[in-house]
């Protein structure tokens, strides 16, 4: 997401808070001390919650994990944008909400609803969501007893990065027209949402993206090495890349696992669309790239013979195949530009 950039509104609220915590926002050292010694901890403690009690956890989530997600979470609020996934929706209840990444990338987004309920259970976070949420295009409150909200029509129930620290999700989930799940990309929380959204459209639920398809999933019918997960592009602030660059971990790019449920049916599987889910591997004398249409595990592939350059196909772009494309054991081998449409 070359073009987004985060909001001077949340950074300036984001280096008040910082200097609150006592530390100064342009220590980076210091700053990249807090991340590491979080990081850590979710290494060790994956299904723990963050220990918002801590100052450094504050700290590493105010400088490193809030605009992390919060541009994870406009990459996905994007690709539900194209499916027109978020018309009919009055509220949303964003379970684990932490500072709000969603909230925020809501705004960002344009997306408005009448009511956001933010359930957490750290008090630090939410006053920390409080004041970076001041300008929130969507009326905000917050619960953090957990006790079971009342769940009013037309209602989103958001996830994001939370389920992993779950067994399950929550009994009010069944209440809700439509559910928004955000994870790590990692096999083992990518595998598990993936199992999940078979227990959910068996129990009724209609899955809207990434998939195109109701069949099952490609991925998990041919074993246990790969997992479906997005990634984003993004053009890192210079304040960040100080922060990081005295961090063993990278981000050149943002990636995520993501799925987006609602108790209809999706318009856009009546057309037949598909969706890139892998990277474009290179071979010699021609190129290939992972897509899902439906339960096998299939690859669209360029004969360098036909093609001289490879196209620059985006991991999760939506695209349109010809249904006349020769088929060649798992390859969907492409003869022209015309047989592939990227869906903007």
């Amino acid at each position: 997401m070359k073009a987004l950039l985060f909001p001077a509104n949340l950074r300036d609220e984001q280096q008040r808070l910082l200097k609150n915590l006592g530390i100064d926002p342009g220590d980076s050292k210091a700053l990249a001390a807090s991340v590491k010694q979080l990081s850590d901890f979710y290494v060790k403690h994956p299904e723990k919650s963050t220990p918002w009690r801590e100052s450094w956890a504050q700290v590493a989530y105010l400088i490193y994990y809030l605009p992390l997600n919060w541009w994870r979470a406009c990459g996905v609020l994007r690709r539900g944008q194209q499916l027109n996934f978020f018309e009919g929706f009055d509220h949303y209840i964003d379970f684990g909400s932490g500072l709000g990444s969603v909230s925020h990338a809501l705004d960002e987004m344009g997306i408005r609803f009448k009511s956001g309920l933010c359930l957490e259970q750290g008090r630090e976070a939410i006053s920390h969501h409080q004041a970076l949420a001041k300008d929130s295009l969507t009326p905000l409150s917050w619960q953090s007893d957990g006790s079971i909200p009342v769940i009013k029509p037309k209602t989103l129930g958001i996830f994001s990065y939370s389920l992993t620290e779950l067994q399950s999700l929550p009994n009010w989930v069944g209440q809700c027209d439509g559910l928004l799940i955000m994870e790590p990309s990692t096999r083992d929380d990518a595998r598990r949402l993936q199992n999940l959204r078979s227990e959910l459209m068996n129990g009724g639920w209609y899955v809207w993206g990434p998939c195109t398809h109701a069949e099952p999933c490609p991925m998990l019918l041919t074993g246990d090495r790969d997992w479906c997960h997005d990634r984003f592009v993004w053009e890192q602030p210079s304040w960040l890349k100080s922060v990081e660059d005295c961090l063993p971990m990278k981000n050149g790019t943002l990636p995520c696992a993501w799925m987006m449920f609602k108790k209809i049916p999706p318009a856009h599987q009546v057309p037949a669309m598909a969706r890139v889910t892998g990277d474009l591997l290179e071979h010699k004398g021609y190129a290939k790239q992972l897509v899902c249409r439906g339960s096998s595990r299939e690859f669209l592939s360029w004969q360098k013979k036909i093609f001289k350059r490879y196209p620059e196909v985006e991991r999760g772009a939506l695209v349109t195949i010809n249904q006349d494309v020769v088929i060649k054991g798992d390859e969907l081998r492409l003869s022209s530009a015309d047989d592939l449409v990227v869906l903007k």
